[in-house]
């Protein structure tokens, strides 16, 4: 039996939902984000992620000593 949690999550979604705000959504535009220090911004916040992402996959499958060598450590050569 999974809990309490599910029931929760779906209580919670019903009540944002239902009393969430009552006005329509706006579709006009509020301002611009292509100034200089916006794309500075975009470049730098992509770039970080991107190099936290490699890192993470770097670390999550690092081959073994054995296998950096160019040994089989299964005993085939």
């Amino acid at each position: 039996m999974p809990g309490p949690a599910p029931r929760l999550a779906a209580l919670l979604w019903a009540l944002l939902i239902a009393l969430g705000p009552a006005a329509p959504a706006r579709a006009s535009p509020v301002g611009t984000a292509d100034g200089p220090g916006d794309v500075a911004l975009a470049i730098g916040v992509t770039a970080t992620a991107a190099t936290a992402t490699g890192l993470w996959l770097r670390s999550r499958y690092r081959r073994s000593e054995a296998e950096a060598d160019g040994t089989d450590p299964g005993g085939d050569p």
